[in-house]
């Protein structure tokens, strides 16, 4: 059976001071393929390190990152005790990430609006319509609709009053 493998971020805190990169990635590797280790080191006012704690980007199986965790996780190394959790998304990898789908969105040939909105509402189960807007037409199926002058759907209203039968405005005052 094939592991699936997909990229997780790992948050690895409680790391001492003298810990590289390299020897993350080393220690990391045995459960998966690192791809990025970022080491963090907040100091104090003085300049003396004060947390020590690393992002980590590793292609792992949910099996490989389960057992990754049992193994690694509240265990001694380097003058830490270490404590790994799954980390929230990068903020620069996620705007790097839309401003690459926003790219692609823009090279993508643009076609006719009418097509589009024809493709959107046949998606949505809308069946025979017709795109006719010119003011004072009928809606197909619907007898006492008509499109206004705005290009909106409005009923017809037959206004009557209470003794006459029809109501008439003036054309001028």
């Amino acid at each position: 059976m094939e592991k699936k493998q997909v990229l997780k971020r790992l948050y690895v805190g409680g790391l001492g001071y003298t810990v590289s990169e390299a020897e993350l990635q080393e220690r990391f590797s045995k459960f998966g393929n690192v791809t990025d280790v970022e080491i963090v080191i907040r100091k104090d006012e003085q300049g003396n390190p004060m947390k020590t704690f690393a992002y980590i980007n590793i292609s792992i199986s949910e099996a490989d990152l389960k057992r990754c965790m049992s193994v690694l996780n509240k265990t001694r190394w380097k003058g830490g005790t270490l404590q790994i959790e799954l980390a929230k998304e990068s903020f620069l990898h996620r705007l790097a990430q839309e401003r690459q789908e926003a790219r692609l969105k823009k090279e993508k040939p643009h076609t006719d609006g009418k097509g589009n909105l024809l493709e959107s509402l046949n998606e949505a189960g809308v069946v025979n319509f017709h795109m006719k807007a010119v003011p004072g037409t009928e809606v197909p199926d619907h007898k006492d609709w008509v499109v206004s002058k705005f290009g909106r759907v409005l009923p017809i209203l037959h206004l009557k009053g209470r003794h006459k039968s029809k109501i008439s405005f003036p054309t001028a005052l």
